[in-house]
C-alpha cells in the first residue's frame, strides 16, 4: 500500500509544482525595432485613409504623432539584417539606415504640422513622400522574407 501512496503523492506533488514553474519564453523573431515598424505600418495604413478626409485631421495629426514616437524610438536600433552584411560594411549599414530614419522622422514632423495646420494638399503630398521613402528604405534595410 505504501507503493501507491508514494507514487501518488510525486504524482500530486508535480501536479502542484508545474503549473507555478516558468516556460521557456517563445521567441517568435519579434524585436524592439520590429514591434516599432509594426506599429509604424499599421498606423499608416489607417492614417493614410484620415489624410484624405480634412474632418479627421486631428485624428490624423494624433496617428502622426504615434508613427513619430515609434520612429524615434526605431532610430536607436539596429536593423535585424546587419548581421548578415559583411563585417566589413556593418558599421556603414547601421549609418545610411539611422540617416534613412531620420528622414523618415522628418517627413512625419512636417506631416503631423501640416495637419494641426489643416493644410491637406501639403499631407497628401507628405505621405506621398513617406509612402516613396518608406518603400525605398525596406528595399535596402530591411531583411527580404523567407517565402
Amino acid at each position: 500500500m505504501k507503493m501507491i501512496r508514494h507514487p501518488l503523492a510525486l504524482l500530486l506533488a508535480f501536479g502542484l509544482v508545474l503549473p507555478v514553474l516558468p516556460l521557456p519564453a517563445e521567441d517568435h523573431g519579434h524585436t524592439e525595432l520590429g514591434e516599432q515598424m509594426e506599429v509604424i505600418g499599421k498606423t499608416f495604413r489607417s492614417l493614410r485613409r484620415a489624410v484624405r478626409d480634412p474632418a479627421k485631421n486631428a485624428e490624423a495629426a494624433e496617428m502622426a504623432g504615434e508613427m513619430l514616437a515609434a520612429a524615434r524610438a526605431s532610430i536607436d536600433h539596429d536593423p535585424a539584417w546587419t548581421a548578415d552584411q559583411p563585417a566589413a560594411e556593418q558599421a556603414d549599414f547601421v549609418a545610411g539606415y539611422k540617416k534613412e530614419m531620420q528622414k523618415f522622422i522628418d517627413l512625419l514632423t512636417e506631416l503631423k504640422a501640416a495637419l494641426e495646420a489643416d493644410d491637406n494638399e501639403k499631407a497628401n503630398e507628405l505621405v506621398d513622400a513617406l509612402r516613396d521613402q518608406q518603400r525605398s528604405s525596406h528595399k535596402a534595410y530591411k531583411k527580404p522574407d523567407e517565402d
